[in-house]
């Protein structure tokens, strides 16, 4: 059975909520005229793609990733269809049939996964946020405001397991049981003058007693007022680095992630006054 259809057949988008491809309602072998025959979707040799049209599946055994590649994914055979549909008179053998691939989602039909991706596809689905921005002087309060080499105090305010960790999940994809734990391992602070403070920690919230001394953990002194930028104030961010350790299915690993939060100071310049000899 043929179809007469313009363009390339395409595979079905991965479920987020398994991570993995369903296969092809109708698996469609192109033609060297242009038009797709039917052809069965499953066979020994794999699971039909009518994106990459030949049959996969996970290869056994592995070999270790692409050098500079996510090591989060796993290397699928590509295989032509059985003879005769492979011929000089019918089917187009493309010169990846026969090779491997190295994917980071199983492809279309593949009903496990490995323990690296179900624990991408449980990490996708974190709702991780960026901290809430502690800062001193609190731009949050109207006209507040600080001034060039005062020390300034950054934290990360009310910490809570979404944007700051620990954050643990546990689930099973693909028939692998994977659980992962998310930690914020460090903050680097982007202060808008064209200078970065990376922070080892959360930051030390700022008491009024302490007075004007720097902060222990994570601070920064301006070198010039903010008067000439944009709104007349420094834009901050700051950047948190995740670390995301998981394990499951007899092995273990580290994703990491990042996510952000913004803020805005005021850097005035401190005014000395001149006072005469007369007073």
């Amino acid at each position: 059975m043929t179809r007469n259809e313009a363009g390339k057949p395409g595979d079905p988008g991965v479920d987020p909520g398994s991570g993995l491809t369903p296969g092809p309602v109708e698996c469609l072998d192109k033609q060297l005229n242009g038009s797709s025959e039917v052809i069965t979707c499953q066979i020994d040799v794999g699971y039909w793609s009518n994106a990459r049209q030949c049959y996969q599946r996970l290869a056994d055994p592995q070999s270790p990733p692409p050098e500079g590649f996510d090591p989060v994914g796993a290397w699928y055979d590509c295989s032509p269809p059985p003879a005769p549909a492979c011929s000089p008179t019918g089917q187009v053998c493309l010169d990846q049939w026969g090779t491997s691939n190295w994917l980071l989602t199983p492809p279309p039909g593949i009903t496990t996964l490995t323990p690296g991706q179900a624990a991408r596809s449980l990490v996708a689905s974190f709702a991780l946020t960026g901290i809430t921005v502690g800062f001193a002087p609190d731009p949050t309060v109207a006209g507040s405001k600080s001034y060039v080499g005062v020390p300034i105090w950054m934290w990360a305010a009310n910490p809570t397991p979404l944007s700051y960790g620990p954050y643990v999940q546990s689930t099973t994809l693909g028939g692998v049981t994977i659980t992962a734990t998310a930690q914020v391992s460090s903050i680097v602070w982007n202060m808008g003058d064209g200078t970065t403070v990376a922070c080892a920690n959360a930051g030390t919230p700022f008491v009024v007693a302490y007075g004007a001394v720097d902060s222990p953990t994570c601070g920064h002194r301006y070198a010039r007022t903010s008067a000439a930028q944009p709104g007349g104030t420094f834009p901050i961010t700051a950047t948190s680095q995740w670390q995301v350790s998981w394990e499951g299915g007899g092995e273990s690993g580290v994703i990491p992630l990042t996510t952000t939060a913004t803020s805005a100071v005021r850097i005035n310049e401190i005014q000395s006054v001149n006072v005469g000899a007369g007073g």
